[in-house]
Formats: C-alpha cells, sequence, structure tokens
C-alpha cells in the first residue's frame, strides 16, 4: 500500500522546517511567495494534492452540495435532482452529483472525491449492494453534514427523508381487494433495501388484513427494469392458478408486465390489474395507462434540503427522520 505522504516529508524533499511546510499549505502570508509557490508544488508532485484543498477548504465553507444517488437515469432520482438543483441555486448553492451504478465500490469512491472536494454538505441515497451504511461517517469525521432520502442505511449518521412505502404498497393492495381481486402478485425488489422492505412488508399486511393467502408463489423476487417485469409476468403466468392482480415495485417493471401481458393475449385490467411506484412519465404513454404510486418528489426535495441547509448553517449534524405520505394515481390499468 501507498504510504500517505506526510508535512515532513515534503519539508525533508525541500530542505524547510515542517513548519514552514504547514504555512506555505495554509497559504500563509507570513511566507514569501516564491517559497510558497515552491513548497506547494513540491506537494502536488509528491500527491499530496488531496491534502492540500482540504487544508485549503478548512477555514471556509464551500457553496457546493454533493449529491450520491444510485443511478441519474432513473425517473424518480432524475426528478429529484432537477427539484433540488433548482432549490439549491435559489438558495446560492451549486451541486455535484455522482451515481454509484448500484455498486457500493463505486459509492466509496464517491463518498471520497466529495470529501476532497470540500463540500458543504451531501444528499445521498444509497446503492442496491449497501445495507450497512458505516462507511458514510467519514462525512461526520470531517464535519460534512448528511442528509439520506429514499433509500437510507443502518449504522450511518445524518438525517433521514423517506416516504411510507408500507402505506403506499397497502393502499395498493386494498384497491385491488376493492376491485374485487383476490390473487395478487408481488413484483418486488431486493428486500435488504429499506424502500422495497417496508413496500413488501405493506403488501403482506394488506392481504393479512383483507384473509387473502399470501403466497411465496406469487412473490417475484427480480430487478427494476422493463424486463424483469417481462419475466416476472412470465414467471407468474406459468402458475396453475395464476394471479389476477400485479403489484410492481417501480413503474418500469409495471410496464414490462405489462407489455408481456399483452403479448400473450391477457387483458390488462380485465385479466389481470397492475399498479406500479414512482408515477414515471412513460406510464400515461402504455396502454392501459398505469395505475401508480405517486412519491411527493417536491415536498422531498424541500425536506432534504432544509434539513441540510439548517445542520450547515448550524455547524451541527442532521439527525432528524422525515417520513412523507404518497398517493395513489388512479389510471386504467387498475
Amino acid at each position: 500500500m501507498k504510504k500517505n505522504v506526510t508535512i515532513k516529508d515534503i519539508a525533508r524533499i525541500a530542505g524547510v522546517h515542517h513548519t514552514t511546510v504547514s504555512l506555505a499549505l495554509r497559504n500563509s502570508k507570513a511566507l514569501r511567495i516564491e517559497t510558497k509557490e515552491r513548497i506547494q508544488g513540491i506537494a502536488v508532485e509528491m500527491g499530496y494534492r488531496a491534502n492540500l484543498i482540504a487544508q485549503g477548504f478548512r477555514n471556509r465553507r464551500s457553496n457546493t452540495i454533493g449529491i450520491l444517488v444510485p443511478s441519474i437515469q432513473h425517473h424518480f432520482f432524475s426528478k429529484f435532482i432537477s427539484e433540488i438543483s433548482e432549490l439549491a441555486n435559489q438558495a446560492d448553492y451549486s451541486m455535484m452529483v455522482f451515481q454509484s451504478n448500484e455498486k457500493q465500490s463505486t459509492e466509496k469512491r464517491n463518498i471520497e472525491a466529495l470529501i476532497d472536494n470540500r463540500v458543504a454538505g451531501v444528499i445521498a441515497s444509497v446503492s442496491r449492494e449497501t445495507t450497512d451504511g458505516s462507511f458514510f461517517n467519514a462525512f461526520n469525521r470531517e464535519n460534512i453534514p448528511v442528509v439520506f432520502f429514499d433509500r437510507v442505511p443502518l449504522n450511518a449518521i445524518g438525517a433521514k427523508v423517506t416516504v411510507n412505502n408500507f402505506q403506499g404498497a397497502l393502499d395498493a393492495v386494498n384497491l385491488f381487494i376493492e376491485n374485487g381481486r383476490k390473487r395478487i402478485a408481488f413484483i418486488t425488489g431486493s428486500s435488504q433495501i429499506n424502500v422495497y422492505h417496508d413496500r413488501l412488508d405493506g403488501y403482506k399486511h394488506a392481504l393479512l388484513q383483507g384473509n387473502l393467502p399470501c403466497c411465496d408463489k406469487y412473490l417475484i423476487e427480480g430487478g427494476f427494469l422493463l424486463e424483469d417485469g417481462m419475466v416476472g409476468a412470465k414467471q407468474l403466468l406459468s402458475l396453475p392458478e395464476r394471479p389476477d392482480a400485479i403489484l410492481a415495485v417501480g413503474d418500469d417493471v409495471a410496464i414490462g408486465a405489462i407489455k408481456y401481458l399483452k403479448s400473450v393475449g391477457i387483458k390488462v385490467p380485465e385479466d389481470i390489474a397492475v399498479i406500479g411506484f414512482d408515477n414515471d412519465p412513460m406510464g400515461i404513454a402504455i396502454e392501459p395507462e398505469l395505475t401508480t404510486i405517486e412519491q411527493p418528489v417536491s415536498q422531498i426535495a424541500c425536506m432534504v434540503l432544509k434539513l441540510l441547509l439548517e445542520a450547515i448553517d448550524s455547524a451541527g449534524e442532521p439527525s432528524k427522520e422525515v417520513i412523507l405520505n404518497a398517493s395513489i394515481l388512479r389510471r386504467k390499468s387498475c
């Protein structure tokens, strides 16, 4: 492993006392410009650049907020970034956006980059691979406040803004039941993430309340793409007793399910009703238009930024947890 370069290492190469190096890295007026520039140049050549940046920002606040999301292509996250960027601009902050691509290793590298850039605060939603978020506490050690939203990890310091996904799934299943559906399937995502775990719990609770069976055969765990909805629907149709309703973990999955059902002659919603999550614009492009659980993205963005700016202004770490409500958008698929 490469040894971290220290001030004393730079002092030895520069032929000066380590106190002089410290003054140069802080851009002190006590040194001549030529001396400072020579020492700073040596520091950069030796790989001390990240520390040099940190020293330069240590005594003043950046006007940049970092955002870390699983994917900027997902409608929910892209809409959130658009909403919160506008709000941040109004508060005289710029945004630096990173995506983990659902990989914890990339997430960790993004955290290092955000710290190196001395952002004023961080807004984060974790990757599919992340359950224990203790590595996010690197921000706390650098006095950088964090607000998590949507997907929140365990063991991480920071405020949390989420949607009541339990209630959203429960409401969706209750709508199916109101419409006379009795064999309700769920094409879900990884249950280790709070969002999908809560939706699964809401689905199961609604079935229990409605005195309907919760069968493993009607639970399909997959991904979050249109193709996953098609695969899940195909698997459900292969059952001896196929479902008469499908709840999908996201709108892309729901749209994929509808596409497959229609391709094999199944009528939606007459034969099988479908409900998705997230209110993706493509939901109104498919026939029939998709009934979905809409998350209040504007409210989430407002609350996230409010909590983060409060923490930045008070030089404290936010710890509040806010849970917002989702709502059903009734269209034609249910």
